[in-house]
């Protein structure tokens, strides 16, 4: 009775795994409405000198990451205020940008960057505190 039964059944071969594509997962998620596994991120960018425009903070910023949105801001008089905001379509990339570029000169003024809306499960740089251990020796406590 068993080797009628094994004559029957077909044997599959299972079919090869699909090379692993990080975004596929995040496509997949936004495709069904819900947030992806890295939120979009902005950054507010200050201390611009006024030749600075548009197309500058594009090609500066996308060498990082895709964009989901930049802008030079401008006065009511249509002259830029030396200040711009650029959207991440990733938060990691905005969180490189900002350690890349905060305090780097572009057209001889330093940039001043800030993160808006970050939250704090997303620490710039690991905290180091120095903690008091025995026998006079320091322990280094990662946070």
């Amino acid at each position: 009775m068993e080797a009628a039964f094994l004559q029957n059944v077909r044997f599959q071969t299972r079919p090869k795994p699909l090379p692993w594509q990080r975004d596929l997962l995040e496509d997949s998620l936004k495709a069904a409405g819900l947030p992806g596994l890295d939120n979009a991120a902005k950054l507010y960018v200050s201390n611009l000198d006024i030749g600075v425009t548009n197309e500058d903070i594009r090609e500066l910023f996308s060498e990082i990451g895709e964009l989901n949105r930049y802008a030079i801001h401008y006065d009511k008089s249509g002259r830029p205020n030396g200040t711009a905001e650029v959207i991440f379509a990733r938060r990691n990339d905005a969180f490189q940008a900002f350690k890349r570029y905060n305090n780097v000169q572009l057209d001889g003024k330093p940039m001043k960057i800030e993160i808006v809306g970050s939250k704090s499960d997303a620490p710039l740089s690991p905290r180091v505190n120095l903690v008091g251990g025995v026998n006079g020796q320091r322990t280094v406590v990662m946070m």
